[in-house]
């Protein structure tokens, strides 16, 4: 996961990924690319996870064969920063 985490801001940070469907419509010599944007990397994991693509999935496949994929691509655009919180001080 690229989650990343700065010491000096104490802060981690989430970037945008997207999540593709990569396929071939060989009568027309194109390779399209379907697409969702996701503000984390685990929310475009769940999509897969949870199958929540594969019936388009599947229907490409049907209609333009097997040379299909599909993946989650995590950019370095940042969607967020998540600073964590203060913790109270435990007395002593």
């Amino acid at each position: 996961m690229k989650t990343r985490y700065t010491e000096t801001m104490n802060t981690m940070i989430e970037f945008f990924t997207i999540l593709f469907i990569d396929y071939e419509v060989p009568e027309y010599g194109a390779a399209p690319m379907a697409s969702i944007v996701y503000a984390t990397e685990d929310h475009c994991q769940q999509a897969m996870d949870r199958g929540l693509a594969d019936p388009i999935y599947d229907h490409l496949t049907g209609l333009y064969s097997n040379d299909i994929m599909m993946f989650c691509y995590v950019t370095d655009t940042v969607s967020t920063y998540i600073r964590p919180r203060a913790r109270p001080m435990e007395n002593s």
